[in-house]
């Protein structure tokens, strides 16, 4: 997935998805919890282990799926309550840039170049 200008679009589609959830379910439904922790810290979408899943068994992948699932809706749920509760930006959340790029490697850089 690449956008108009040839930039990978795999950030912004993931930026555009978790707005899009965010602008739908930050309403007067959302509770929030009474303490609102781990929105200082850019919060890790979850990844499938790629490379082990075609040695997998059935019931292997099921349980990967499940737990793959499991982490997706923690990961959703972390967004969501920092972003209805804390007032944090998807940005700032997943580390993108409004280029779709991500942005701890972007630190990383200045810091190696300054």
């Amino acid at each position: 997935g690449y956008d108009e200008d040839g930039q990978g679009g795999r950030g912004k589609g993931i930026l555009a998805k978790l707005q899009g959830m965010i602008d739908t379910e930050c309403n007067s439904d959302f509770v929030c919890p009474e303490s609102v922790t781990g929105c200082d810290e850019v919060i890790d979408k979850p990844e499938r282990p790629l490379l082990t899943w075609f040695n997998m068994s059935d019931e292997e992948k099921v349980e990967a799926k499940a737990e793959m699932d499991a982490k997706k809706d923690a990961f959703k749920e972390q967004v969501l309550t920092c972003a209805c509760c804390d007032g944090k930006t998807v940005e700032e959340l997943v580390g993108y840039d409004e280029d779709g790029q991500g942005g701890r490697g972007k630190g990383i850089l200045a810091k190696l170049q300054g």
